[in-house]
């Protein structure tokens, strides 16, 4: 397993991956999502990852030998249950960024396609993690792990994490199911493990090689993004199209594949949600066109309704 370069300097700000307007809608996101917690204190702390609920509130559930002094009275008279408040420097979960940089995360716009999305997604989870003093790692992976990380939780760890997504571009084969397998042997128990991919790899046994994670413990969460010309297929005529990751090529009348392809890619997109189902890991579907930010929003709302 190949390791990240770590005796680079990181740059002295957070990198043009979350620029200050993108600081700004995070720092937004997150109070957001703390008010929704705030205000429904019942759902989210019935999840053993106490990290990932930090994002959005700074209470857990009182257990016996818990400090009494500790207890938020006022969530006690609203709620009828005792909650004990958590502080913000204790380090609640260890979390993993897995990312998928085969070719085909090439496909779109030139400062918009599938990678740059993702890693948008990435740092966007990265900061909010780090601000909440939960460590996190990084992966990247094509039919190899590309490189590692192991989770942390200093500043100057996340600016090397965005440094290091800075570097990257998506490039060669994906065989995703003997990278989750060497993944999931890396990581700690009952981490937080999010997966960004297109999860196109043509090798049906990658949705079982999840359950590696399962089988450590691991909350997974499935995020695949895709362009909209993958979800629409608005092509007309005779097209060339070129595989992203071999350089093969072929022409077809796009009109006489179109049902064919979308009934494949739908299909596809159901075995992978109804896998994940079977494994209680999150799945979410991602377009490019969608603002990342507004991605994160319907993600927390997804999440509150979860737990």
């Amino acid at each position: 397993m190949s390791s990240a370069d770590r005796s680079r300097t990181p740059p002295p700000h957070a990198s043009r991956l979350l620029s200050p307007r993108t600081l700004d809608s995070l720092r937004n996101l997150e109070l957001i999502a703390r008010d929704m917690v705030e205000g429904s204190l019942t759902g989210l702390h019935r999840s053993p990852y106490h990290g990932f609920s930090s994002e959005f509130s700074e209470y857990r559930k009182y257990c016996p030998g818990d400090a009494v002094k500790h207890v938020d009275w006022v969530a006690y008279a609203k709620t009828d249950r005792y909650y004990v408040k958590q502080y913000e420097d204790e380090t609640n979960t260890r979390a993993y960024i897995v990312l998928d940089r085969s070719g085909s995360m090439s496909l779109g716009q030139a400062q918009n396609h599938k990678f740059n999305y993702a890693c948008y997604l990435a740092a966007a989870f990265i900061y909010l993690m780090q601000r909440q003093k939960d460590a996190v790692g990084l992966f990247t992976y094509t039919d190899r792990i590309e490189s590692y990380y192991p989770a942390k939780t200093s500043r100057l760890h996340m600016l090397s994490l965005l440094s290091h997504l800075e570097s990257l571009a998506p490039a060669g084969r994906s065989h995703a199911a003997p990278c989750f397998h060497r993944i999931a042997e890396e990581v700690h128990r009952r981490s937080l493990v999010l997966i960004f991919s297109d999860f196109l790899d043509p090798d049906p046994d990658f949705i079982s090689s999840l359950r590696h994670f399962q089988h450590k413990g691991c909350e997974v969460l499935l995020f695949q993004v895709l362009d909209p010309l993958e979800t629409g297929f608005p092509f007309r005529g005779l097209i060339e199209f070129r595989d992203l990751e071999t350089g093969e090529s072929m022409e077809i009348e796009s009109e006489d594949c179109r049902s064919l392809y979308l009934d494949a890619l739908g299909t596809a997109q159901q075995r992978l949600r109804r896998g994940s189902a079977r494994m209680n890991m999150t799945f979410e579907t991602l377009s490019t066109g969608t603002p990342f930010d507004r991605a994160l929003l319907a993600y927390f709302h997804k999440r509150e309704r979860l737990f």
